[in-house]
């Protein structure tokens, strides 16, 4: 039987994308709650990122032009209704990321951003398990100021 999964992107993905963006900007109390009821596996995705030449980095203020840069691209006006991120770069000069975007795949991303090349990509469920929430929650929301015991130096949102 062939597959008929719909790999676009749909106006209710982008309205919850929408939705978080705000709910995100609040700052509110319990914004893991709210992501949880944003989130729909049938129109959204999460996925995680980790940049592949970290061991190449030299300095924080470079490191952290990297995730300018990605973010600076022409292409990524026009993701602004597609896809919510926050990137970390940590003490130890890597950087990771976490993404959420209108569709189950980030390939629209990668085709407004070929600077996405530098980086690897991972898909968190699609279902919202326990392990699911937790990866989320300490990307989102690092307890302490720290992912892995490592210091987050800077936070970019997209």
């Amino acid at each position: 039987m062939a597959d008929t999964t719909d790999t676009t992107s749909t106006a209710n993905g982008a309205e919850l994308v929408k939705a978080w963006k705000a709910t995100f900007a609040a700052k509110d109390d319990d914004l893991m709650t709210k992501f949880w009821s944003t989130y729909d596996s049938e129109a959204t995705s999460i996925w995680t990122m980790v940049y592949d030449e970290a061991d190449s980095n030299e300095n924080l203020n470079d490191t952290v032009e990297i995730v300018t840069n990605l973010m600076a691209q022409s292409g990524m006006s026009s993701m602004t209704d597609e896809c919510f991120a926050v990137v970390h770069t940590l003490e130890n000069l890597e950087i990771e990321g976490l993404w959420f975007f209108n569709g189950p795949d980030p390939e629209k991303l990668f085709s407004a951003n070929e600077e996405t090349s530098w980086f690897s990509w991972a898909q968190l469920g699609p279902d919202a398990t326990d392990l699911v929430k937790e990866a989320v929650a300490k990307m989102m929301v690092p307890v302490d100021g720290k992912i892995n015991g490592k210091v987050v130096k800077n936070t970019t949102v997209f």
